[in-house]
């Protein structure tokens, strides 16, 4: 929130410099973020937390400074000259509603002269960010930002029978807002109507019908107290928020609105004349119940670790204008004024005096505790190292949101099951369904990553997802890891040509992170995947459970980012992962050299390696390790065939291998390779 210093004025003495009184303000809790200089204005910057909508306003900021310097805080005027007829004769106000509107206040001010405000006055509207329109508007506006109120001003003459109407829509109903919309209404939301239907949105913006115009004289002026959940779910549902509903959502304070709507009538008269008709038409069907809070002093010690004298204590809550008394002994209590709605618990009063009585006069002092070892859960342990994996595979962990839109999953082409699980209200059009993979989050991090131009990309998360389950209450959370790598393998240097990255890249991404958390029987079986490209799209196996997918993203994937490079990807799920024994099995080392020979064999290209190695494996007596580590295809070879060579390392743990033993194993391997696959010796 933005606060003008020169407006604070009006209400408490500062004599401190602005660096001074900001410093202040924040060890007492409101955060001064900046401090700027507007049009020759001196401007702070407040970072308001959510429980303290008494601060949305300069009175509250001045307030606490009153407090903190301990100075007389000055109210604004509100005396009225009361010239016009009575306000009972000339309007009413009906609350069907009391559970959404406790309070409604109005008045009625006759020949008013509409025209611009006062200079100081735009100049003060504007330098915290609201322009200047009209003296009937920017009294409205002000009146909002000086005691936290928000107002509205209706043309008495475009209301139907000159009455309010405080009711719930009807379904379906329509309504133009100011903003020139016209909003298809639900039965949950809160309308201000005159005798013939809805010409506000409660809490959220007037109607277009009932705006003051070009000649409008006379007004209804409204103030009133809405029920917060009311206003949140309406301003969220139609992705409407406005300063008015920011206020109302965090609550205000229902014995302010006369006072309120007094002081906008004062100002209304002093920048546009006219007359005010007698009295307040005050509808109040849900008074608020009186509230006093306990507290004990010994607790303030022992809460805070410092010994605050009685009369510190009681004085900081007295310059809070909470009004303590001393009860029953060590019992004293405070009766919260309207303003302070957060104020509920001894805990809460004891903050108060902290606040008041400084942070910085605490001493700081060493927690003291005894720690037990703890056992740590699998799934925590599991995330962990696959995370250090990651990040040393040089990823970066993101963190997106849990809530996509439909659109996504259909990009992704994983569509076409049951549907996602909706939001009831969502945050956005682009958030409307729980996610039911995470690579949607990460392909739009990755878009953000590319449109700045940033070319080489690893990014990475883990989290839950939220499959639908026909026939369960609750969807089935997963929780997955996933990742996304674009780029180059390496980028031209001095010393080393540039290479380009494959598949193979994130299927080593892949293969590094499963063994490091004791997966090693790992393989990878070729399928079709929407959003992968096909040939280069697999199964992550390990055993026969299926872990997940990876491969190089499809080049209509690669479109929708602007990829010009190589991009790959991978999702696995971390439950299977959980499930496979991962227990380490020690061997003694082999005291027996042994034996290596080279197996070159050409098959047709469309037999997959990977199938031939498991043959290999089987058919040979006490081998060890197996790699692949040549493939040829070109002149000598037959075209459609090409070459594959292993290593491979034959060694027993009880005695030397003699060449025979070897060569009977190396036989066997040929002829079952021959037999299986059609593979001959090059």
């Amino acid at each position: 929130m933005k606060v003008n210093l020169d407006w604070l004025t009006d209400y408490v003495d500062i004599n401190e410099d602005t660096q001074t009184l900001a410093d202040a303000l924040t060890m007492a809790g409101l955060e001064v973020e900046g401090i700027h200089e507007v049009e020759g204005e001196t401007v702070l910057e407040v970072g308001v937390t959510p429980n303290r909508p008494d601060w949305l306003c300069h009175l509250g900021v001045a307030r606490e400074i009153a407090a903190i310097y301990g100075r007389k805080l000055k109210a604004p005027r509100t005396k009225l000259s009361e010239d016009g007829p009575d306000v009972q004769a000339m309007t009413s106000i009906d609350i069907e509603d009391p559970e959404g509107c406790s309070r409604y206040s109005g008045r009625v001010v006759l020949g008013v002269k509409p025209g611009s405000s006062p200079e100081k006055i735009a100049l003060r509207l504007e330098s915290i960010g609201i322009r200047s329109i009209s003296n009937v508007v920017d009294a409205t506006n002000y009146v909002m930002m000086e005691l936290g109120q928000p107002l509205h001003a209706f043309d008495y003459h475009r209301l139907a029978e000159n009455r309010i109407v405080v009711r719930k829509a009807l379904k379906d109903e329509v309504l133009e807002t100011l903003d020139g919309q016209k909003r298809t209404l639900c039965v949950d939301d809160l309308l201000i109507c005159d005798g013939f239907g809805p010409v506000a949105l409660a809490g959220i913006m007037g109607g277009i019908n009932s705006e003051v115009v070009e000649g409008t004289k006379d007004l209804l002026l409204e103030s009133a107290c809405f029920d917060p959940p009311t206003i949140r779910r309406s301003s969220k549902r139609l992705g409407l928020s406005t300063e008015a509903s920011y206020r109302f959502e965090r609550g205000t304070d229902p014995s302010g609105t006369v006072r309120a709507v007094d002081r906008l009538a004062y100002l209304i008269h002093e920048w546009g004349g006219g007359e005010i008709c007698k009295g307040v038409c005050d509808a109040h069907p849900r008074p608020e119940e009186v509230k006093v809070v306990q507290f004990r002093m010994p607790r303030v010690s022992a809460y805070l670790g410092v010994d605050i004298p009685e009369k510190d204590a009681v004085s900081a809550l007295e310059r809070l204008q909470l009004e303590p008394e001393n009860k029953d002994g060590e019992v004293w209590t405070i009766n919260p004024p309207g303003f302070r709605r957060d104020l509920a618990i001894e805990a809460d009063v004891i903050e108060e005096i902290a606040r008041i009585y400084g942070y910085d006069r605490i001493p700081v002092t060493m927690p003291v505790g005894r720690t037990v070892p703890i056992k740590t859960d699998p799934m925590d342990r599991l995330q962990e190292g696959v995370r250090d994996t990651l990040e040393g595979l040089g990823f970066n962990e993101a963190v997106t949101y849990s809530f996509i839109s439909e659109s996504d999953i259909e990009d992704l082409g994983i569509g076409g099951g049951l549907d996602p699980v909706s939001l009831i209200n969502p945050i956005s059009d682009e958030m409307t369904v729980m996610r039911t993979s995470i690579l949607p989050g990460l392909l739009k991090a990755l878009r953000t990553n590319i449109s700045r131009r940033m070319e080489d990309v690893r990014l990475y998360e883990t989290g839950r997802v939220f499959l639908p389950c026909g026939e369960c209450e609750l969807p089935e959370e997963r929780v997955r890891v996933a990742g996304i790598m674009a780029g180059a393998r390496n980028r031209k240097k001095w010393f080393r040509a540039p290479e380009e990255a494959d598949f193979f890249d994130i299927k080593g991404v892949v293969e590094s992170m499963l063994d490091s958390v004791g997966i090693h029987d790992i393989s990878f079986k070729e399928m079709d995947i929407p959003y992968l490209q096909p040939g280069q799209s697999a199964w992550v196996m390990a055993g026969g459970v299926s872990l997940g997918v990876t491969g190089t993203l499809h080049p209509s994937q690669r479109e929708k980012c602007r990829l010009r490079e190589w991009a790959g990807a991978f999702e696995l799920d971390l439950h299977h992962m959980l499930s496979i024994d991962t227990s380490k099995k020690y061997r003694r080392i082999p005291q027996y050299p042994e034996v290596l020979r080279d197996l070159a064999v050409v098959v047709s290209g469309d037999i997959a390696a990977e199938l031939m190695e498991g043959v290999i494996r089987e058919k040979g007596d006490d081998l060890g390790r197996v790699y692949l580590f040549d493939l040829y295809e070109g002149k000598g070879v037959p075209e459609g065939s090409r070459s594959l060579a292993w290593s491979l390392s034959f060694q027993s743990a009880e005695r030397t291998l003699t060449d025979d033993e070897v060569d009977s194993s190396m036989a066997a391997i040929v002829k079952a390779l021959g037999k299986e696959f059609g593979a001959r010796l090059r």
